[in-house]
């Protein structure tokens, strides 16, 4: 990317925020939609510069980390507007149904549509990769040729081996080669997935008991401080950037960590003036068109917060490095069911409320939906080969989800993806043991 590309970019996020936060701290009568819309690229502009100083930090912290750190700040933006629907929820009951479901949401975004996506544009990027080197081989010298080809076996074996003097054997149609194509990634990902298994796990209780309790949100922070613990143990290694993180990790030592913290601190003020007026700009908007504000909440704020996310995942994943894009959403994931679900109750709990967020009979089915849409991601990671056909199971399951409005949908998902789940558990149980014991391993 080119100097004037990356002021070009740079300048566009910084002008994103200004009306935002001018807007916040001022006394504007405006449009409910109007506001919406400048609130909703306030956020996304800072949850933009969040990424690019997340992503650059790696190059002054272990890899683990900076991956632990650019989730949280990614998630950032939907945690302050979880916390102030659930401080809010202390006071006024109606915002109790809209505590979580910006969370709900949020993580489905993440597993149902990005997930997936990543899997598919790395799948994608691998396959041309092999077609250009399989055109440079064809172009290239014998000597190349010799190199690369497979070694010979002695004279009289080949027939054996191969059947040549049966019929040759049949290739595989196309579509079941797509379907059947998987994208490998490396056993460390298991530690992220060690914890992700333990939050949603422990999350699951949220929908069992019916409510979101400091009993439950306390362990789940401590699980998510012992997860940022464990990702810092790692060496710093040198990071692999794009975009306009790559432009700054080109910035001398000194002027580049002084952009990385000036960006942090823009795009903090930014979420913090900014998430209340946009929570109550989706809610009067939702009343004035008629939509239900709990969808708003639900699909269109975590659109605005996760789209930077995704770009970069997609972005590394089209380059051929789905695997680190795939690191980045799982961690985002753990800090999803950790960080976000725990601190619940206790914003609840300032906000006036008791030390429990109650939840409501379409809360349990979300939590319900979340949960079982985790369990599959886990079970198909657990193998460290995630099968283009698994993605596009994925992916229709979350298209159903606004395919089937009807609540009762929900809960037929739900056991759709626990089935599969079980199913692919089975399958890859030999997995189960490498799982838990590569958190406990010494590098």
């Amino acid at each position: 990317m080119s100097r004037r590309s990356t002021a070009v970019r740079i300048t566009l996020a910084l002008l994103g925020v200004v009306p935002g936060i001018v807007i916040a701290l001022g006394s504007f009568d405006l449009d409910p939609y109007l506001r919406m819309v400048i609130f909703g690229l306030a956020i996304w502009c800072a949850a933009t510069m969040l990424g690019w100083a997340a992503e650059t930090a790696e190059m002054d912290i272990t890899g683990a980390l900076a991956m632990a750190l650019l989730a949280i700040v990614a998630i950032l933006p939907e945690y302050a507007v979880d916390v102030i629907l659930a401080f809010n929820a202390g006071t006024d009951p109606s915002f109790e149904a809209l505590a979580s479901a910006n969370m709900n949401g949020a993580t489905r975004l993440l597993i149902g549509l990005a997930l997936p996506l990543v899997v598919l544009a790395g799948l994608a990027s691998k396959r041309r990769r092999r077609r250009r080197l399989s055109e440079g081989g064809a172009n290239g010298s014998a000597a190349d040729a010799a190199a690369t080809s497979p070694p010979q076996t002695p004279a009289g074996a080949g027939h054996q081996a191969s059947g040549a003097d049966g019929p040759p054997p049949r290739p595989r149609p196309a579509m079941v080669r797509v379907l059947g194509s998987t994208l490998e990634i490396p056993k460390a990902h298991y530690n992220t997935m060690f914890f992700l298994v333990i939050v949603a796990g422990m999350g699951a209780l949220a929908p069992l008991t019916g409510q979101v309790s400091a009993l439950l949100g306390a362990p789940l922070l401590v699980v998510f401080a012992v997860f940022l613990w464990h990702a810092s143990r790692g060496e710093v290694e040198e990071p692999e950037l794009v975009g306009v993180s790559a432009a700054l990790g080109g910035l001398p030592k000194k002027r580049r960590r002084t952009v990385v913290i000036l960006f942090f601190l823009i795009a903090a003020a930014t979420i913090f003036v900014g998430a209340e007026p946009f929570v109550h700009s989706l809610i009067e908007s939702g009343h004035a068109l008629g939509i239900n504000e709990a969808l708003l909440i639900q699909w269109l704020a975590p659109l605005a917060s996760e789209a930077p996310e995704f770009i970069i995942a997609l972005t590394l994943a089209s380059r051929g490095k789905a695997p680190a894009a795939v690191g980045i959403l799982l961690t985002s994931m753990v800090n999803q069911w950790s960080c976000l679900v725990g601190s619940l109750p206790f914003a609840f709990r300032l906000g006036g409320g008791s030390w429990s967020l109650p939840l409501d009979s379409r809360q349990v089915e979300e939590f319900l939906l979340t949960g079982s849409v985790t369990a599959v991601a886990v079970a198909l990671l657990l193998s460290r080969r995630i099968p283009a056909w698994g993605a596009y199971f994925m992916l229709a399951v979350f298209v159903a989800e606004f395919a089937l409005p009807d609540e009762h949908a929900r809960l037929v998902l739900a056991a759709v993806n626990a089935v599969a789940a079980v199913a692919l558990v089975i399958a890859n149980a030999r997995y189960i043991r490498p799982l838990f014991k590569q958190p406990f391993l010494r590098e």
